[in-house]
């Protein structure tokens, strides 16, 4: 059922209807809001992710569609929303991964995601040859994961060629879920530069795809690119038999997730630090300079001369999702009953040190995940509370190779499922010794695409002037002047142990058994 906002009936008198859709890793909402940017509807689906073998995750671009349509479907059926009120739409999703096309958008294949790691060996390879390494740097902005499409590519190359040849088109999540609305095959600057786009001319770049090591007719897998507020097509008379929007509705081009959650969270203007601490771990500074260094993203972002620089792991929910399954909390109320307990614990008793590297890992493929220094007097709320501390030191290892190159203003803005927690915030506070505020909003990303959407449309005046009118936080949260020591301690001892750690995580890479494990 559709959640309606709480702010009067939504059953009165509505106009200038916006919808933001976020497609993310794990979850696909539909938020209806409306001419305040006030959420009336929200509707949740899973987003569907398959894991067929190791370090496979990848997904039926078809299966997402139904998800996405159905969320919309339930938020247009709200009781005294009229569809032909919907001003427009805009569509955020997560980035990376591999969306291979037809000419008519038909699915070649499954959607590989960006939590897919299959081209380990492809990544190696490239970080293995440091001038090959440094045009993808200085050219993309960024050193590629696993799970970007060039690395991919080149692995679908050597194992499923066919499936290249088939396709005509690469796209990204969001732009798929467009495409089903409108017929439209495109992307926007700030999903276009995780892959082949040249930052510094924001157009794609053979010189990248040659670094990669792929072959140069495949840039006619390469799209056309438009701003992310640009209208680009309208609502297809089949897709609104299916969600129940007008035919006709615009639909602009539509940004990454990270992008729409910064506008979502007030934090999209220079000098501002966003984290989310989500499917992934995402530390973002927004900024006017060109920066790159191999462990940041610089991404352009709703227009090519405005950046996030921002770095990013898949360290944050599923390290934590998985932590709650190992200690058998399998429900909500079990759930949230071992984070009480691991909140009542004393503020600075030492719990395990955890580094919460179970999907991802931004010290290379090779790390894994490791629960340290753990004595039989440790709970289980212990061992959650070590975790918790682990997906925290990820914020501060990613935010302290920011802080060599950029400054920003606090507090720091925080968002995401983890952001729900009183305890994780307050240990963000402590670990970053900075004052933390959270979003008053669940939804940012859902929201940060509406604005957009609205803005191209001329209901809204600018996406400035919207975050500034419409996002609220919560006061800040401070870090506490006992933890200082503490923090210090648990800091020194992560950077230990990851040193310590990496000839062991090499030579087990290197073992006959693992490698059997991840081809």
């Amino acid at each position: 059922m559709a959640e309606h906002g709480s702010q009067g009936d939504p059953r009165g008198a509505l106009t200038g209807l916006l919808l933001g859709i976020d497609v993310g890793q794990t979850a696909v909402k539909a938020v209806l809001h409306d001419e305040r940017l006030r959420p009336i509807a929200v509707a949740r689906r899973a987003s569907p992710v398959d894991r067929p073998v190791a370090r496979h995750a990848e997904r039926s671009q078809d299966a997402l569609w139904a998800a996405v349509a159905d969320a919309v479907a339930e938020v247009v059926a709200t009781p005294g929303v009229d569809a032909s009120l919907v001003a427009a739409v805009g569509i955020t999703g997560h980035g990376d991964g591999l969306h291979l096309v037809t000419a008519s958008g038909e699915p070649v294949g499954p959607a590989i995601t960006a939590m897919d790691s299959r081209a380990h060996l492809e990544a190696a390879e490239l970080a293995a040859d440091p001038d090959r390494l440094r045009v993808v740097l200085e050219r993309s902005g960024q050193l590629p994961t696993p799970g970007a499409a060039g690395n991919l590519l080149r692995w679908l190359l050597r194992h499923d060629p066919e499936r290249v040849a088939r396709a005509d088109t690469m796209l990204f999540c969001k732009d798929v879920i467009r495409h089903r609305l409108t017929g439209e095959l495109s992307t926007d600057y700030s999903d276009a530069c995780a892959s082949f786009l040249d930052v510094g001319t924001a157009s794609w770049s053979a010189e990248v795809l040659d670094a990669y090591g792929l072959p140069a007719d495949l840039l006619r897998l390469l799209p056309p690119i438009s701003p992310s507020g640009m209208v680009v097509g309208q609502v297809l008379p089949e897709a609104a038999a299916i969600t129940g929007l007008a035919v006709g509705t615009p639909v602009i081009s539509g940004l990454h997730d990270v992008q729409a959650s910064s506008i979502g969270m007030g934090a999209l203007a220079p000098g501002r630090l966003a984290l989310v601490a989500g499917s992934f771990s995402t530390n973002g500074v927004t900024t006017t300079r060109p920066d790159v260094d191999p462990r940041w993203q610089s991404r352009l972002s709703i227009t090519p001369d405005l950046r996030i620089a921002m770095s990013t792991s898949a360290t944050a929910s599923p390290s934590f999702d998985w932590t709650l399954r190992l200690l058998g909390a399998s429900d909500p109320v079990d759930r949230d009953a071992l984070i009480a307990e691991a909140a009542a614990l004393p503020p600075e008793e030492p719990v395990p040190l955890v580094l919460p590297f179970q999907s991802d890992s931004p010290l290379g493929s090779d790390a894994t995940a490791t629960i340290a220094g753990v004595r039989d007097g440790h709970t289980r709320a212990h061992v959650l509370r070590g975790a918790m501390e682990g997906i925290v030191l990820m914020h501060r290892w990613h935010t302290r190779a920011l802080a060599e190159r950029f400054d920003w203003d606090e507090p720091v803005v925080l968002g995401g499922g983890l952001a729900r927690s009183p305890l994780y915030v307050q240990l963000v506070a402590n670990a970053l010794r900075a004052p933390v505020a959270v979003v008053d909003s669940e939804e940012a990303g859902a929201l940060g695409a509406a604005i957009v959407a609205g803005v191209a449309t001329g209901l809204l005046a600018s996406v400035e002037q919207a975050q500034h009118d419409v996002v609220r936080h919560a006061p800040a949260v401070l870090p506490t002047a006992a933890s200082a020591g503490y923090w210090a301690e648990v800091g020194r001892a992560f950077d230990e142990l990851v040193i310590a750690l990496d000839p062991w995580w090499a030579r087990r890479a290197a073992s006959p058994i693992d490698e059997a494990e991840t081809r």
